[in-house]
């Protein structure tokens, strides 16, 4: 993967400053393993389930672990992968929530899991991205506990970075004063007006490279911006991932861990840091990501005891989706949600490399994760200043897009551009409905960034590094890059959470963001010039152009961080949903199982707007729904043909942009057996009426003539025919009468009479109705009628 600053091919935030180009390979960092390695990803039980909670506002971390703990893989399907693993002749090494690592000879790995592709000398991208991607098979013992297997250590470096120098820079004060509110105090110098000390919180970070941590020391210890007070052994926890070793600098990447580190001490003080050091590899990046969960969620695999106020996770390091590719982001996507579920919010870098991010294939694509519709994509933008020692008065800072406008500007060459477009993995999430202007509001995809933020180089971060590419190493380089604007992001939202006394993360905050953009209630600096590519290099997406209002260059625009916090903390209206399910045409001989079901959604007084509707019709006792549309529109009808005897369950809750769900309406119908599927014995007739089931009922006048239904419930009913010239009915199951029903009566009619009411659980069961006609001193006629049999599940 690679780093977003301005860096080569593959990217997950990068820092720009002089321009590596090529594979990170994080030499020195790891040591040697004598066995081949090979990390498992597990699968997810409970997936739908897990989006939801991921979604959930409010909740607190003792709630959001508790929830949690339902939908990780449990300790039985853990058990049994090791189990297989063991089998197949590997030693387990390391387990997180969501991957087992193991190792064995090559021979051994090859024999379960098929030979994997090597990295060969100047390899194609094709060739690339089969080296860093997953085992040809799963063996089938642990085909239904995991969804693939990936090298943990072998293969090419996956993310990278590159880095190009800048003119002016800026530092956190900076962007305390540009991202606050405008008349409201900036977050100045020590003692850091409107930081509380005691409020800390921590950020992750997940990084691919050596680091020299000393570097650190040295940035907070400069006078003209640094941070009184640092002291490495108390405030920073390195933690090592898949044998990493730390501190351990490499001969590459190193500024990029610095650019994060001292950015985000720069913009927020008093949080922790937690950086996540793992090999740069597809297993590497997944086993860090969850080693954050187990430290979050503090479980039996966290690192010394783990974190509990983990609020934050920022994301340098990236790859376009196309050289990602499906079984990683498929494998990984579970891992993500868990961690906004456990109440972290992840900010990643939406690329360097404007639409083009730096990909092997011949389009242009979105950065992966910042495409993870539980992502904050962060994008970049030229931040400048008119007097940028007042606090932000709303036209001291200004700010246009980092912006690039070809392939050739673009690249690692040039000087690249704030990643973003349109997902070709990821379908439009529901809280991206608040995007009303065109070309972006049709779009039927995940677009990227969310927000943006300062990046581009001319208006870069002064990084202190000795990484040993920098000349002359031991110096101050500017870096910019949107792995500069990720980690300033993630800095000024958990200074909002501190200064609103939390004590941990929130979670997702797209709906938050989003319903702050639809209200237009100035919690957003929009960006509207620049661009991040040529207009005809995109076709798949809707615009290079900055713009009024959405844009996939700088996304909603850059946060006023501070007015966001009603919305990030108040809790709003639930949204409504109305919904009905019926027959469509019970009497109609055509179609009379048809089923429609019909739903509205909308908004509360006070609520965030609408985003969509999750309707699902299922048949009563099976669990694949027969419709489902997780993202259906406000207002919809489906139909549906149901079967004779069935009930089906109509479920419809409406969800608005911020993620807030309504109360669950749910509605049934039962559709009658009609008598056209009856087995008929003896004379009958079939009439027509236009009240009747279907069109039609069934006469007999011949005793003993008999009619067969089946039906599968704990209720049954039937609907007769009575009148002057009907007689007696009989109801019986197998060898045993049921039930008798005289049907005369002084006018025709008809009338529904419950015959069977079975407690427990539904079963299948077959009647048999037979005509007994007149019987002395009992019925008057000889005829019997019935229209249908009703069954309730």
């Amino acid at each position: 993967m690679q780093r977003r600053s301005l860096r080569a091919r593959m990217t997950f935030g990068t820092a720009l400053v002089g321009m590596l180009a090529g594979t990170l390979a994080p030499a020195g960092a790891y040591a040697a393993s004598p066995a081949t390695g090979i990390t498992v990803f597990l699968k997810a039980p409970h997936l739908k389930a897990l989006h939801q909670l991921a979604r959930a506002r409010g909740l607190t971390h003792a709630q959001r672990v508790a929830a949690l703990s339902k939908l990780l893989p449990s300790a039985a399907d853990r058990r049994s992968a090791v189990q297989a693993l063991q089998d197949a002749g590997l030693k387990v090494t390391r387990q997180t929530a969501w991957t087992i690592s193991a190792t064995a000879s090559q021979a051994t790995v090859d024999a379960s899991f098929g030979a994997h592709p090597v990295m060969r000398a100047h390899a194609t991208p094709a060739q690339r991205r089969a080296a860093a991607g997953p085992y040809p098979s799963l063996p089938s013992s642990l085909e239904d506990v995991a969804t693939a297997a990936f090298p943990t250590r072998d293969g090419p470096a996956v993310f990278k970075p590159a880095v190009s120098g800048c003119g002016g820079c800026l530092a956190g004060a900076d962007f305390r004063n540009a991202y606050t509110s405008p008349a409201m105090t900036a977050l100045g110098q020590p003692p850091y007006s409107g930081l509380d000390p005691a409020a800390t919180l921590t950020i992750a970070t997940v990084q691919l490279a050596g680091w020299n941590p000393s570097d650190l020391t040295a940035w907070a210890n400069t006078p003209a911006f640094g941070v009184p007070g640092f002291n490495l052994a108390t405030d920073v926890t390195q933690v090592p991932v898949d044998q990493a070793t730390v501190p351990a600098p490499s001969d590459s990447g190193d500024e990029e861990v610095d650019l994060d580190q001292e950015a985000l001490l720069s913009t927020d003080p008093y949080a922790h840091q937690r950086p996540y050091f793992a090999p740069n590899t597809n297993a590497g990046y997944g086993d860090a990501f969850s080693q954050v969960l187990d430290d979050v969620l503090q479980d039996s695999h966290a690192y010394q005891g783990g974190d509990p106020r983990i609020a934050a996770l920022s994301v340098s390091w990236g790859l376009c989706e196309a050289d990602t590719g499906n079984p990683f982001i498929h494998a990984f996507e579970p891992i993500v949600s868990s961690l906004v579920a456990a109440g972290v919010t992840v900010f990643a870098s939406s690329g360097d490399f404007g639409i083009y991010d730096g990909c092997s294939a011949a389009t242009t694509n979105a950065d992966y994760p910042a495409s993870s519709p539980e992502v904050i994509g962060v994008g970049g933008t030229n931040l400048s200043s008119v007097g940028a020692a007042a606090a932000n008065n709303g036209t001291n800072w200004t700010e246009s897009a980092w912006t690039c406008t070809d392939a050739s500007s673009c690249s690692s060459d040039g000087t690249g551009g704030s990643g973003g477009g349109a997902s070709s993995t990821f379908g439009k999430p529901g809280y991206q409905s608040a995007i009303t202007n065109p070309p972006f509001s049709t779009s039927s995809a995940r677009l990227v960034p969310d927000i943006s933020a300062n990046g581009d180089p001319q208006s870069g971060f002064p990084v202190y590094t000795t990484d040993p590419t920098d000349a002359p190493a031991g110096s101050y380089v500017i870096i910019g890059g949107t792995s500069l604007a990720a980690p300033q992001s993630a800095a000024l939202f958990t200074n909002v959470l501190a200064a609103h006394g939390a004590t941990a993360g929130i979670g997702d905050i797209h709906g938050a963001l989003y319903a702050a953009y639809a209200a237009h209630d100035g919690s957003f600096r929009d960006v509207t010039a620049g661009s991040n590519g040529l207009a005809s290099d995109a076709p798949s997406d809707p615009s290079v152009h900055a713009a009024v209002g959405y844009d996939t260059v700088t996304g909603l625009g850059s946060p006023l961080w501070p007015a966001l916090s009603s919305l990030l903390f108040a809790p709003t209206s639930p949204p409504n949903v109305a919904a009905t399910l019926a027959l469509s045409h019970p009497h109609s001989r055509s179609a009379p199982r048809a089923v429609r079901a019909s739903w509205h959604g909308s908004a509360s007084s006070g609520g965030a707007p609408l985003a969509h509707v999750n309707v699902t019709i299922t048949r009563a006792g099976q669990t694949t729904p027969v419709y489902s549309n997780l993202t259906a529109p406000a207002t919809g009808s489906v139909t549906i043909t149901g079967a004779p005897g069935a009930t089906y369950i109509l479920d419809a809750t409406s969800f608005d942009i911020a993620g807030k769900g309504s109360d669950k309406v749910v509605k049934k119908v039962a559709i009658p057996v009609d008598d056209r599927q009856f087995t008929l014995h003896g004379k009958w007739k079939r009439v027509n009426g236009g009240g009747d089931v279907g069109g039609s009922a069934i006469e007999t006048s011949t005793r003993h003539a008999t009619a067969t239904a089946k039906g599968t419930g704990r209720i049954f009913s039937v609907v007769v025919e009575t009148g002057p010239a009907f007689g007696e009915l009989s109801i019986s199951q197998g060898f045993s009468t049921i039930r008798t029903i005289n049907l005369h009566s002084a006018r025709a009619g008809r009338r529904t009479v419950k015959f069977f009411a079975g407690g427990g659980s539904p079963g299948t069961r077959t009647f048999r109705f037979t005509c007994l006609g007149k019987k002395k001193g009992h019925a008057k006629g000889t005829k019997v009628g019935i229209d249908a049999m009703n069954v309730v599940y």
